[in-house]
C-alpha cells in the first residue's frame, strides 16, 4: 500500500495526467492513503517490534491526530472526485468550465485546511494513560471521554454516513445516465454510423453526444 500510493501519486502529478483536474483528486487521496498508512505501521512496530513511539507523550497526540485528518479526507476526496465523475456525465458541455484543474486544487486545499481545524481537538482529548501494571499507552484521557461520545457520533455522521450517501447516490445517477446512453445508443443506429465515418472508436462516444444529437 505505501509503494503502491507512491507510485499513485508520482503517475498522476508527474506525466500527462496532470493536466486533468481529476488527477489532483486521486493525488491528494494517494498521499492521504500514504500517510494513514505510515501511522498504522508505526503503531503496529508498537505492539511487535517494541519501537516505542506510539505510546510516547507527542507522538500519542501527533499520530492520532494525522490518523483523524486522513480518515477524514479519505471519504472526502472520493466525494470530490465522485462529484466531478457525476458533473462529466450528467452535465459533459459544462465539465471544462466547471472541473478546471486550479478548481481542483482549490477544494483540495479547502479540504485539507478543515480537516486540520476540525480534529486539532485530539491534541487535547488524547494523551498517555497509566495501565494497571503502571505502563502508559496512548489512549483517550478519562476526563474527556463525555466529550470524545458526542465527537465521535458526529464524526461518524461527517467521515462516514453523509459521504457514503453522497457517494451512493451520484454513483447511482451515474449508472442510470449510461444506461439511458445505452438504450439510446441501441435504439438510433444512425449515431453509431455517424460516429464510425468519423473515424471514432466506441471508446471515444460519451455522453455529450447523446445531448448535441438531441438538440439537433
Amino acid at each position: 500500500g505505501l509503494l503502491g500510493n507512491v507510485v499513485s501519486g508520482v503517475v498522476f502529478l508527474n506525466t500527462h495526467l496532470r493536466m486533468r483536474s481529476s488527477s489532483y483528486y486521486l493525488a491528494a487521496l494517494s498521499a492521504t492513503d500514504f500517510s494513514f498508512l505510515l501511522m498504522l505501521l508505526l503503531v503496529w512496530l508498537n505492539s511487535n517490534a517494541g519501537v516505542q513511539v506510539f505510546n510516547k507523550n507527542g507522538w500519542c497526540q501527533v499520530l492520532v491526530y494525522i490518523s483523524s485528518v486522513c480518515g477524514f479526507l479519505s471519504s472526502w476526496l472520493i466525494v470530490a472526485f465522485t462529484v466531478e465523475r457525476f458533473i462529466a456525465v450528467q452535465y459533459p458541455l459544462h465539465r471544462p468550465r466547471m472541473c478546471t484543474v486550479a478548481r481542483a486544487k482549490a477544494i483540495v486545499c479547502c479540504l485539507v485546511v478543515f480537516a486540520l481545524i476540525l480534529h486539532s481537538y485530539s491534541f487535547v482529548t488524547a494523551g498517555l494513560v497509566k495501565q494497571y501494571d503502571g505502563s502508559e499507552v496512548c489512549h483517550m484521557l478519562e476526563d474527556y471521554r463525555e466529550t470524545m461520545r458526542i465527537m465521535n457520533i458526529v464524526d461518524c455522521l461527517v467521515s462516514l454516513i453523509i459521504p457514503l450517501i453522497l457517494i451512493t447516490s451520484m454513483n447511482s445517477m451515474i449508472g442510470r445516465n449510461f444506461l439511458k446512453f445505452r438504450r439510446h445508443f441501441k435504439q438510433n443506429p444512425e449515431i453509431r454510423t455517424s460516429m464510425e465515418g468519423l473515424g471514432m472508436e466506441r471508446s471515444d462516444i460519451n455522453l455529450q453526444h447523446i445531448h448535441v444529437s438531441n438538440n439537433i
